[in-house]
């Protein structure tokens, strides 16, 4: 089997194993740049061709160290595919089942406190009722109102929200995964529905959920750029992506629960110790509820 075949067919394992886009973006890009660096056939890569690649990858071309979570990444993808191919039978012995990643100690996401949260919620609704404002504020309240990825939100299309639930169509082989809506978030996106997007609406082979201003479907990077400009009006001062709204959904859901697997599920996480890094975060919550506590009794 040929690299190109071999890259083809886990591509297509990824998708209907329901890894996200951006995780099959990064292994193939990784798989990709080790079978450029290699002249052996696809099923003669041995344990040494692997470690050579990888003692090879320690630093950029500009010299400076590559980051350990690169790294991992990278000994991540390496392990999985060739995993892949001794399952499938593609390869008899598995050139990469003693690759090991690094321990690496975790930054605590960053995430919005509740008062930070309601800060910008109010935000939105003092800018009124302008139609990009509208349309904002459903995205923002879906973003932290269900911790779906900005990828998943902007692949939404009309038809995917369902009364008080959402529906999240997977890769191919995948099934939907519904996801709650609470009354905040319905009224939010209500309000888009019926005031903002039939004025968007250019086309109506266009299904997508949210439009732009040229009325095609709204692209990932527009909700990089509208979220940290609505936390700037907002006037809270730390660095917010739309990925920190997850963050924030999975903080404040874990706080008020108390349940770990509660929150993996929400997150549609496959492995809890990927939810673990939350755990932390409710820790240190509670030794400030603990410190605060006793500071009334002095």
């Amino acid at each position: 089997m040929s690299w190109e075949e071999g890259l083809r067919r886990f591509e297509i394992h990824m998708r209907a194993a329901g890894k996200s886009p951006n995780t099959i973006s990064a292994f193939l890009r990784d798989l990709h740049k080790f079978a450029t660096s290699q002249i052996v056939e696809l099923e003669n890569v041995t344990t040494a061709d692997l470690d050579a690649f990888l003692a090879g990858q320690q630093f950029k071309p500009d010299g400076t160290p590559r980051s350990p979570n690169s790294l991992n990444r990278l000994k991540t993808a390496l392990r999985s595919f060739f995993g892949w191919m001794h399952g499938t039978g593609i390869v008899e012995v598995n050139p990469a089942s003693g690759v090991r990643t690094t321990s690496i100690n975790q930054k605590p996401p960053v995430y919005l406190t509740d008062q930070e949260e309601r800060d910008l919620l109010h935000c939105l609704r003092d800018y009124g009722t302008k139609a990009h404002t509208l349309r904002d504020a459903a995205i923002i309240n879906l973003l932290l109102d269900t911790g779906i990825r900005v990828g998943e939100l902007v692949s939404l299309d009309v038809e995917d929200i369902d009364g008080k639930h959402l529906r999240i169509r997977r890769a191919k082989g995948g099934s939907p995964i519904a996801k709650f809506l609470p009354v905040r978030t319905r009224k939010a996106i209500d309000a888009y529905l019926r005031r903002v997007r039939p004025h968007l609406d250019r086309s109506e082979n266009d299904r997508a959920l949210f439009l732009n201003q040229q009325g095609t479907r709204l692209q990932a990077r527009a909700v990089q750029l509208l979220v940290p400009a609505w936390i700037k009006r907002a006037g809270i001062a730390k660095p917010v992506t739309p990925h920190t709204l997850r963050h924030t959904f999975a903080t404040s859901l874990l706080n008020k629960t108390g349940n770990l697997l509660l929150v993996q599920k929400a997150l549609g996480h496959s492995n809890v110790t990927t939810t673990q890094i939350y755990a932390h975060v409710a820790d240190s919550t509670l030794e400030t509820a603990v410190e605060s506590r006793t500071a009334l009794k002095v």
